[in-house]
């Protein structure tokens, strides 16, 4: 992974919480309204509703998500009147068996959160009541949220997930050309997320902090939404960053759509279809713009800009092992419990790329489709003969300089 890759307040922030087995934590938690690529002056449904299962975005440099459209929603559905494709296909979930709600995921109010360091964990003390909280910690690095209004929690079940892959590995590839041809997207391959899960909220703030010995921060969960959570205190050391969610935003705390966490599919394509870059206007306003179309492996080592716009995430690093294992697999989905559950839940921090690999290929093996695509199974499943459509286990060689590859099953046509 890039030395620099968590100078940045947003990749520390997703960082810590992926470690700690969370999820993507989300540094800017609000729907942003969606660009009017058609030039109709409206928006879609995402601002209003925030995130739901289903929903196809790209993850950007900040901590944010670019909202595309829903697979599970009609295309007339004001969620996918501005961005669907005209081949547009519905994925029919059913509410009953693919995907459960639970409204009191965190009960109110609630302050989570991890650290760098396993042995110097969040301590949360009451100062005045329930409302009037302390947090502090000995370690060096530490991520937050705190929820004066609790949050749900949206989760596909296992049907769904089967579901929701088996249609990123369908459409895939016409989604790829849409968003680059029609909605002019210059994005890096691996970015493109298909959401399983998430948690919402209605009012936040969040806060990481670094390169200190501690830290001690007050909470007041009792303040109204326009006002600050976080007061530093006199105890308090170290470099802060926060923000919550905005007054406009606050104005309506009774509907939950500002995404905390989220678990997805990380989709990447073959690496052939981002070498031709599209023709953008370089100018200092718009330098990210031409640098994320650059596939990671073909940036110029320009630091300012690798400092600025890379931001390490385990699935890209595990999408781009899957095409250098088997060469000519056009399409990969890798989900974030495919990873998580190769970490060390006491962990204090996320493995280096090379140990990463290591795990992900000691516990998966590939599954191909007949169309090149591919997606990872538990080496258990493949020796327990879960998998029927399975025809065997093809060992693929290591590759030069001794990496590590995939193995991987074939699917029966």
């Amino acid at each position: 992974m890039p030395k620099h890759a968590y100078t940045k307040p947003y990749d520390k922030f997703n960082r810590i919480f992926y470690s700690a087995a969370k999820g993507n934590a989300l540094w800017s938690p609000s729907p942003r309204r969606v660009r009017d690529v058609f030039g109709t002056g409206k928006t879609n449904g995402y601002w209003d509703e925030g995130m739901l299962i289903g929903d196809l975005f790209l993850r950007t440099y900040m901590g944010e998500v670019s909202y595309l459209w829903n697979v599970t929603l009609p295309k007339d559905d004001f969620r996918n009147t501005y961005g669907a494709p005209p081949d547009f296909e519905q994925l029919h979930f059913d509410p009953s068996t693919d995907f459960t709600v639970d409204p009191l995921r965190f009960p109110s109010p609630v302050v989570f959160g991890a650290t760098c360091d396993k042995d110097k964990p969040l301590v949360i003390e009451e100062l005045d009541g329930p409302n009037k909280l302390r947090v502090s910690s000995t370690a060096s690095e530490g991520a937050l949220f705190a929820l004066p209004l609790g949050a749900a929690s949206y989760e596909c079940t296992t049907s769904g997930k089967v579901k929701l892959r088996a249609h990123a590995l369908k459409h895939a590839r016409r989604w790829h050309d849409h968003i680059s041809d029609e909605l002019g997207y210059g994005w890096t391959n691996g970015l493109l997320c298909l959401v399983t899960g998430c948690e919402k909220t209605s009012y936040w703030a969040s806060a990481v902090f670094d390169r200190a010995e501690g830290f001690s921060l007050d909470i007041d969960m009792a303040t109204s939404p326009t006002s600050p959570i976080f007061v530093p205190n006199a105890q308090f050391t170290g470099n802060f960053q926060s923000h919550q969610v905005g007054k406009k935003d606050a104005e309506d705390t009774a509907t939950k759509r500002h995404s905390l966490t989220f678990r997805a599919f990380h989709i990447s394509m073959h690496p052939s279809l981002f070498l031709n870059l599209p023709s953008i206007e370089m100018d200092e306003h718009r330098p990210h713009d031409f640098f994320c179309c650059i596939p990671l492996s073909l940036r110029p080592p320009v630091k300012s800009y690798e400092e600025e716009f890379v931001s390490f995430h385990p699935s890209l690093v595990v999408s781009q092992l899957i095409h250098r294992s088997v060469p000519g697999i056009m399409v990969a989905v890798v989900h974030d419990d495919d990873i998580v559950n190769v970490l060390d839940s006491d962990a204090s921090r996320l493995p280096d790329e090379k140990e990463l690999q290591r795990l992900m290929t000691q516990r998966f093996v590939l599954a191909l489709t007949p169309e090149r695509n591919a997606y990872l199974v538990d080496r258990s499943e493949v020796h327990r003969g879960v998998l029927g459509r399975c025809l065997g286990l093809l060992r693929i060689p290591l590759t030069a300089l001794g990496r590590l590859s995939f193995a991987a099953v074939r699917e029966k046509p």
